[in-house]
């Protein structure tokens, strides 16, 4: 037993270890960066399948559409027509009101009004875009706004070019912090709730409504590896609805059609939905919808999302965990990753040593994948990113090299347990039968010449165990496979009634076996081999320890278990080997040599039975018998058959 837990430990340590290696390469292309498409493509494609939320009913959008620019015949839109709008949202009396347009030039004429309003509503925010590396991109407020109503209004994409992340809060050239638009509106509507902000003196250091805490992003936040966490950044969590704002155009709100509803105690956001007028659009894959995809009606893996959109997203996002403990997206830390990703690649490992089967292996990994994507789906609807990628990729490819490393350990293992094992029957059933031989015949001074003829023999048989052997490893199994079990039989049965064992000179009756019972009968080649090195074994242990024996028999028969339906039922196999000399064995206690051992092993593999017993009047009989395992096809087809030959039979 311990011999054998050493063996499996010894397997197991040398087919492990392709697999350990592999999920180590995937741990370092994951370190490296090079999974990070591919795990943002899976957070996107879970994020768009989550359940469907119910609507956002605190917020609202007015989108200047490009049928808004024709009918103010203008673009950008008039300070004019742009205070007028103003004007009729403050009517209805809104919680606050996000401009994301920029304005900063105030040469235009009618601009007085638009400015009167900017400097008396303290409810309205404007934008500025600071953080461009370049002068030239950079956008400086309106300016009849206090720095206190003026936000940030860049944008942070991921390498893809998609929208995945929001920025809260950042410092500016000057030294100031300044906050993004999505902040500050949230920072007014929660601040008529009574909920205050607390934010330190740096830009990084963690933002908190009441009691609840906004997460920062981090370098390496999820599959992110190396990622510009500058500023305070979040992770959008998109609100998982194909409609999620009430959205209104310029037009229906000069004209009355807004419902007071849509505007009283809401944001309002106030953005251009016009593509082709402004491009003011971003790529996204983890919507379920957007304006101007259903718009063109483009495909959802690269769906485009307007500023405006973006901004109601990442300002609900803000709102509803604090009043409605919707939950931000959450996390693990790399070292809790890492051992997860490690986990699952340890279980391909073990499941490839388990099953030992190729096939079984591929089957039950993708069992195993298909949980572990419904556990990372789970996962996600809860709001916990956990990586997926490289753990699938660490899963199935562990498991497969594994698989097939301990396959072939095991097959080469294999082999050299079966060489060894067909080297000492070589051996066994020739020259150690002959030397017993020669040892016998010392007991009855024999002559020279029987002397040297039987060590003439031995000394063939030793050199032609390298033959034997050297045949067997250059043929395989073909020899069994190809030749029918009753042609086997027949030519172990001949070559070794030729071989020179005392047993078989007084042998004077030989009835001739019949071995076409067994034609029929569906064997593997290992099975094959078994049978014809089992009947060779007893021959010779006829011609080994048989005295006086006058007669030998083989004998070969089929039967069937069941009386009246043969057809039906499974058939048993006998083989026996007959003979009726004096014994030298003693029948009650066999000796339990290896030739009783590979007989027992045959019986095992047969499903069957193995036993000596004496012969009435004296002899032996060395039987095997075992019962034909019949698939369940062929039972059918006896079936099938049955029924035709029975309609047959009738007059």
């Amino acid at each position: 037993m311990w011999n054998k837990i050493e063996q499996q430990a010894k397997i197991w340590r040398t087919a492990a270890l392709p697999g350990l290696v592999v999920v180590g390469c995937i741990a370092i292309a994951r370190l490296t960066g090079s999974l990070q498409i591919l795990e943002w493509i899976a957070f996107d494609k879970f994020l768009q399948l989550r359940p469907v939320e119910a609507p956002d009913g605190l917020i609202t959008i007015v989108g200047i559409n490009e049928t808004d620019i024709k009918a103010v015949g203008k673009y950008p839109i008039p300070d004019r027509d742009l205070a007028k709008l103003l004007q009729i949202i403050q009517s209805h009396r809104p919680r606050a009101i996000g401009l994301d347009l920029f304005r900063d030039l105030n040469s235009a004429p009618d601009r007085v009004k638009l400015g009167t309003l900017l400097r008396s509503n303290s409810n309205i925010i404007g934008i500025e875009a600071a953080l461009a590396s370049q002068s030239d991109l950079r956008v400086k407020p309106p300016p009849e706004l206090p720095s206190h109503r003026v936000a940030l209004a860049d944008i942070i994409l991921d390498d893809d070019g998609k929208l995945r992340r929001g920025l809260l809060s950042s410092r500016v050239d000057d030294g100031r912090i300044k906050y993004s638009l999505p902040l500050l509106l949230a920072q007014m509507y929660l601040r008529s709730q009574g909920i205050a902000i607390k934010h330190g003196t740096r830009a990084d250091n963690p933002i908190q409504f009441g009691d609840t805490q906004l997460p920062r992003f981090e370098t390496n936040t999820g599959s992110y590896v190396g990622a510009n966490a500058g500023g305070n950044q979040i992770l959008l969590n998109f609100y998982s609805h194909p409609h999620p704002f009430s959205i209104v155009s310029l037009t229906d709100v000069f004209t009355g059609k807004v419902k007071p509803e849509l505007i009283r105690d809401r944001i309002v956001i106030v953005g251009m939905t016009a593509s082709n007028s402004v491009n003011d659009t971003f790529m996204t894959s983890a919507t379920k919808s957007t304006l101007l995809t259903d718009a063109i009606g483009n495909s959802k893996q690269y769906q485009l999302i307007y500023g405006v959109e973006y901004l109601a997203h990442a300002t609900s996002q803000i709102i509803n965990a604090v009043l409605k403990h919707r939950p931000h997206l959450h996390t693990w830390s790399e070292v809790w990753e890492y051992l997860w990703i490690f986990a699952w690649g340890l279980l391909g490992i073990i499941l490839g040593l388990l099953l030992q089967s190729p096939w079984k292996t591929l089957l039950t990994l993708a069992l195993c994948s298909l949980c572990l994507i419904g556990i990372c789906y789970g996962l996600i609807i809860l709001s916990w990113w956990v990586p997926i990628v490289p753990t699938l990729l660490a899963l199935c490819a562990a498991g497969l090299t594994t698989s097939l490393f301990d396959r072939d350990s095991r097959i080469l293992l294999e082999q050299r347990s079966l060489t060894l094992k067909r080297t000492y029957d070589a051996v066994h059933n020739g020259p150690l039968q002959t030397i017993a031989a020669i040892l016998r015949s010392l007991d009855e001074e024999p002559s020279y010449t029987k002397m040297r003829s039987q060590l003439q023999s031995l000394n063939q048989e030793l050199r032609s165990v390298y033959e034997l052997m050297n045949k067997e490893l250059s043929t395989g199994n073909n020899r069994y496979i190809q030749a029918s079990i009753s042609e086997l039989l027949y030519e172990v049965y001949d070559n070794t009634l030729k071989r020179e064992l005392p047993g078989f000179d007084s042998i004077k009756t030989y009835i001739p076996p019949d071995f076409s019972p067994l034609q029929d009968c569906t064997l593997t080649a290992e099975q094959k081999q078994g049978l014809c090195i089992f009947m060779e074994e007893a021959l010779c242990n006829v011609g080994k320890h048989a005295l006086d024996a006058s007669c030998l028999d083989v004998v070969c028969t089929r039967s069937s278990l069941a009386q009246g339906v043969p057809h039906l039922s499974p058939n048993l196999y006998t083989l026996q080997i007959i003979d009726n000399g004096i014994n030298s064995i003693p029948n009650e206690n066999p000796k339990s040599g290896r030739g009783t051992y590979r007989a027992k092993e045959l019986a095992r593999s047969l499903g069957g039975k193995f036993q000596r017993r004496s012969h009435v009047p004296q002899g032996v009989i060395c039987e095997l018998t075992w019962r034909e395992i019949t698939p369940w096809w062929r039972l059918l087809f006896r079936k099938t058959n049955s029924k035709t030959s029975k309609g047959n039979s009738k007059p």
